[in-house]
């Protein structure tokens, strides 16, 4: 439809004004048109007249081309009439609206790989201890080279008997001997003891572990000579009762209370060690490779802490004086003696307590043939060392003291001297 003519001369008007007025130079037309919104609105009507009108101006045509046409045309110039360029120039840009949902993001995907750090490093730490055989030089305690105390005899050619087992409860020493048979050079049977043929019977076992993790470190288990089960039978139902020879069900929770707590547990073992004629080992096997020197930091630091809690709290002058002092090097020195400084999964240690009091440490490897290695005469060092076992509030095998207390309390309800003949 034909334009209406006096719209026609508006048009033709305000074309003429713009080339003559407001358009001095063709450099600075991008300018203006990108400052005044008017100006473009006024072009966009004049690309819309292009098509009725015959008499253009040649800058009035440049002016009037199709913005389609422009956009193929390299040009920091923004396109004339453009609706999408106005949009862009006045609405809030993307970035400004989800800045927070961005940061919120980001921080969930740095917390995610955090968590997937700690996750794995925990793991590749378990796995380094748990399978890693332990190869780094431990602290020597300042104990000497060698060990002052010469290597003891060989035990060879020991008859196989067959023994009957109980399990342990782990895969890696899944079984211990419910008998083992063991050299007592001061038992009353001397010919018997040389040898090995003096039986002690598993009393309670358990696994030693460590840390949070609950890494397992070797199974002990502990045995009592045959012969001596009376004496220790007595020793405990004579806490209770002065006079008893067995206890009733009322006497024999009590001691089991006495026996699973912290002070009372130390008292009581510690008056039954203390008077000897109780022949004891136990009986100690890895779960993992380790060595001597790992396992004597061990006792030293359980000793050590039972050496200062005797000493201080309970004021046990016995425990500060000189000739302990000396002992405790002794003890130091002990595993210094032994065979070899690795001790593998399945190998055996081997800590025996004699009537006397006197600590043995020997070896047994996997043919079943004994090494004695060292021996301390203070009966002190063998009796802290079974206490760490056997009480305190934090024993070295919570497992294995409740094992025990399980076995001697089959002991206690049967009448005194009675035991050692029912034991199969």
């Amino acid at each position: 439809m034909p334009l209406d003519l006096s719209y026609i001369k508006v048009v033709h008007a305000v074309q003429d004004f713009v080339v003559s007025n407001l358009v001095p130079s063709i450099g600075n037309l991008s300018d203006i048109m990108q400052q005044s919104p008017l100006r473009t609105l006024v072009s966009r009507h004049v690309c819309s007249c292009r098509q009725t009108h015959n008499i253009v101006h040649p800058l009035t045509r440049s002016l009037a081309s199709s913005t389609v046409r422009a956009r193929n045309v390299p040009s920091n110039i923004a396109h004339i009439g453009s609706a999408e360029d106005l949009r862009r120039r006045y609405l809030p840009k993307p970035d400004e609206v989800d800045r927070d949902k961005i940061a919120f993001a980001e921080l969930r995907k740095r917390n995610r790989r955090a968590t997937i750090g700690i996750i794995a490093c925990t793991v590749a730490m378990f796995g380094a201890v748990y399978f890693w055989p332990s190869e780094t030089k431990l602290i020597r305690h300042d104990a000497p080279p060698q060990s002052p105390i010469p290597r003891g005899l060989l035990e060879q050619g020991m008859e196989k008997r067959e023994i009957e087992t109980v399990e342990t409860g782990t895969s890696s020493v899944p079984t211990f001997p419910k008998s083992i048979f063991m050299s007592e050079l001061d038992s009353g049977n001397k010919a018997a003891a040389e040898r090995g043929e003096q039986e002690y019977c598993l009393v309670g076992l358990g696994i030693r572990t460590v840390s949070f993790l609950g890494i397992q470190v070797y199974v002990v288990g502990m045995y009592v000579a045959l012969p001596d089960i009376d004496t220790l039978q007595e020793r405990l139902i004579r806490t209770q009762d002065s006079v008893a020879t067995t206890l009733v069900p009322g006497e024999k929770g009590k001691l089991r209370d006495a026996l699973m707590s912290g002070d009372e547990s130390e008292e009581i073992w510690n008056a039954v060690l203390k008077d000897g004629n109780i022949r004891s080992v136990f009986r100690i096997v890895p779960t993992r490779n380790t060595d001597f020197s790992h396992l004597k930091d061990g006792f030293l630091k359980q000793v050590t802490a039972k050496t200062q809690h005797f000493a201080g709290r309970r004021n046990d002058k016995s425990f500060s004086d000189e000739s302990f002092g000396s002992s405790m090097n002794d003890f130091k020195a002990l595993f210094n003696a032994a065979p070899r400084k690795q001790l593998p999964k399945g190998e055996i240690l081997l800590l025996t307590r004699d009537a006397k009091g006197r600590l043995n440490a020997w070896y047994e490897d996997p043919k079943g043939v004994r090494t004695k290695f060292g021996q301390i005469e203070d009966e002190r060092i063998s009796r802290l060392v079974w206490l760490q076992y056997l009480s305190g509030k934090n024993p070295s095998s919570e497992g294995a003291r409740k094992s025990i207390v399980d076995g001697v309390m089959e002991y206690v309800e049967r009448p005194v001297g009675t035991v050692a003949t029912q034991v199969v």
